[in-house]
């Protein structure tokens, strides 16, 4: 199962889209691919935390290296902007970035995939 760090600091169990995972997500779901978030489906949580993120570029990082560009909150009935670039959003529920501090700048890694 894969994991996300921030500085060997385990945040999170990774999760998998699946159909409807918008609706129940317990860790984290890390989308690398274009995709776009939204809360306006019935039963959809009632707020997402995303990070929109860049890979990192520092020499030696490994693939699934992340620095967090952008935070927000996505309250019930949104649709946040989509992510179209290389790098990837993390997507969790309401109020976990919060309970992680997670910051502008923080480096995340995906580790055991």
């Amino acid at each position: 199962m894969p994991w996300l760090l921030r500085e060997e600091d385990v945040l999170a169990a990774i999760e998998e889209p699946r159909k409807g995972w918008q609706r129940s997500i317990a860790g984290a779901v890390v989308i690398t691919r274009p995709t776009l978030v939204q809360t306006l489906t019935p039963g959809a949580a009632a707020e997402l935390d995303i990070a929109w993120c860049t890979p990192a570029s520092s020499p030696g990082d490994g693939r699934g290296t992340f620095v967090v560009r952008r935070i927000s909150v996505l309250s019930a009935h949104r649709v946040a902007l989509p992510r179209l670039r290389q790098g990837a959003l993390v997507v969790a529920p309401g109020g976990t970035f919060e309970r992680w501090r997670l910051q502008v700048g923080d480096r995340l890694e995906v580790a055991g995939s």
